[in-house]
């Protein structure tokens, strides 16, 4: 079912691509291009990439899945039951309810695999190629990466006894039913291996320069400082954290202009974010992150509700259905900046609750946000992380994790144990990147239990891996199904 979905996918996708990428790519739009043709011009392999990154914007990867279902599923928020049923299930952690996704992944990784061998008899310069190599490589690491996170244990918390393996590698694209294979699921170590693969020549060969929504050199060094802290490969953590933070994509933003920067339409920490340009990308009131999180309409809507309480409130948009818990918010200290990102929605379903407020159509059109997947917090976090736990250069470690104390308002942690070091960096995470899809991540590649007020999930449970789909399980004799579905 995959590799059919595959091979229709790439074809129609380059069509529609073609047909409403003209303004993006200056090229006269089409109504369908064949992939043989559209992979031998310059043109058709431009949009080709930019088919790519339309992936990233699917409600199963970052339009919403990868953000707010993670943070369902995790320890940090509840469900409030007004949207219709929505996140409930998610909320508390119902068996087969849980990440989707792969056919999207693997149709990505196919486009990508598709472009890799055409470049080489491509009318693009050597240079050329070379960055276009460098930019879809990090593309393919990061789908892989987010495969694996999703579908098998991470690579030092595996269980023997359950653990099935990665994912099926693929790195030869197919166009015709006649090159369909059937593979197994890799192991999760041949799987990181590609990843490091990917990743290495993406820092070699990806654009020095360019927006946070394209892959650069920086994107790459960032997202392989987070693979190999996910593969406890501590000094390649700390390498790649520290060249990312040098590459001067991204700024780190102060105390000061800290919630303006999440009402921006481009975040200023963003390494690599999301880009939704137009309207029609908007995944609407019913499958948005905006949604999800909060009732509130706007970036105006919400600065003026203080001002408008107690008086009659305009009516609930969104609906607000994954917030944080009481616990959650109780761990911010007295004057953290952090805290002004969560407020009071409005009534929905004769319930007012305190929402996130991270994403509220920063782009001004409701429900349709760019979305952060690599920032600059983050790497100071990893940084000092990978220092702690591999006792390596402790000082670095405070220094890194006080750089988010302090910018918060909060006076800087001095004389620490290892122990209290880092317990205070995993505090420090949880305040700082809430809300945009960590948490649950974290909890997994510790092999920690999620202990949660709707029944916890202990570390090799059956809900800590999201189950292959089984129509792939169907037609795929060689794919062994996560253990307990």
């Amino acid at each position: 079912m995959l590799m059919k979905y595959i091979i229709q996918s790439f074809v129609l996708t380059m069509g529609l691509l073609i047909a409403s990428c003209s303004s993006l790519l200056d090229i006269e739009p089409r109504q369908s291009i064949d992939s043989s043709v559209a992979l031998t011009t310059r043109e058709g392999i431009n949009a080709a990439v930019t088919s790519v990154y339309t992936y990233l914007k699917a409600q199963v990867t970052y339009g919403r899945d990868l953000i707010a279902i993670a943070e369902a599923l995790a320890d940090e928020t509840q469900i409030i039951n007004r949207a219709g049923g929505r996140y409930v299930s998610e909320g508390q952690n119902v068996i087969n309810n849980h990440f989707l996704g792969w056919p999207t992944y693997y149709t990505a990784i196919n486009e990508i695999n598709l472009i890799l061998e055409a470049l080489p008899t491509s009318p693009f310069s050597e240079a050329e190629r070379a960055s276009i190599e460098g930019e879809i490589k990090f593309l393919r690491a990061l789908n892989y990466f987010n495969l694996a996170r999703v579908f098998a244990f991470d690579p030092k918390v595996a269980i023997a006894s359950l653990n099935k393996g990665g994912v099926p590698i693929m790195t030869t694209g197919i166009k015709t039913p006649e090159q369909v294979q059937y593979p197994t699921r890799a192991s999760v170590a041949d799987v990181y291996s590609l990843i490091y693969q990917d990743l290495t020549t993406a820092v070699a060969k990806a654009p020095a320069t360019g927006g946070p929504n394209r892959a650069t050199k920086a994107a790459a060094l960032a997202l392989f400082a987070r693979v190999a802290l996910y593969n406890e490969d501590f000094p390649n953590a700390i390498k790649y954290a520290t060249e990312a933070l040098a590459a001067g994509v991204g700024r780190f933003v102060g105390n000061t202009d800290y919630v303006a920067a999440w009402r921006s339409n481009t975040h200023p920490e963003s390494i690599f974010e999301v880009l939704f340009q137009t309207r029609q990308e908007s995944l609407g009131v019913n499958n948005s992150i905006q949604t999800a999180y909060t009732t509130i309409e706007s970036v105006a809507q919400a600065n003026s509700l203080a001002a408008l309480r107690p008086t009659p409130l305009p009516p609930a948009n969104g609906y607000g259905g994954i917030v944080p818990t009481t616990a959650f918010l109780n761990l911010h200290q007295t004057g953290d900046v952090r805290r002004q990102l969560y407020q009071l929605g409005l009534n929905r379903s004769n319930s007012t609750v305190i929402e996130c407020t991270k994403f509220l159509g920063k782009s001004g059109v409701i429900y349709m946000d760019n979305v952060p997947v690599i920032r600059i917090s983050e790497l100071y976090l990893i940084r000092a992380e990978a220092q702690a736990r591999s006792n390596g250069d402790l000082a670095q470690a405070l220094a890194d994790v006080n750089m988010i104390r302090t910018r918060a308002g909060l006076t800087a942690a001095t004389g620490l144990t290892n122990a209290q070091l880092q317990a205070e960096i995993v505090l420090q995470r949880r305040l700082e990147l809430a809300f945009e899809g960590h948490r649950w991540f974290d909890l997994k590649r510790r092999g920690q239990d999620v202990i949660k007020a709707t029944g916890n999930v202990t570390y090799g449970d059956t809900r800590i891996l999201a189950p292959i789909p089984n129509s792939e399980i169907l037609a795929n004799k060689n794919l062994a199904q996560n253990s307990g579905y």
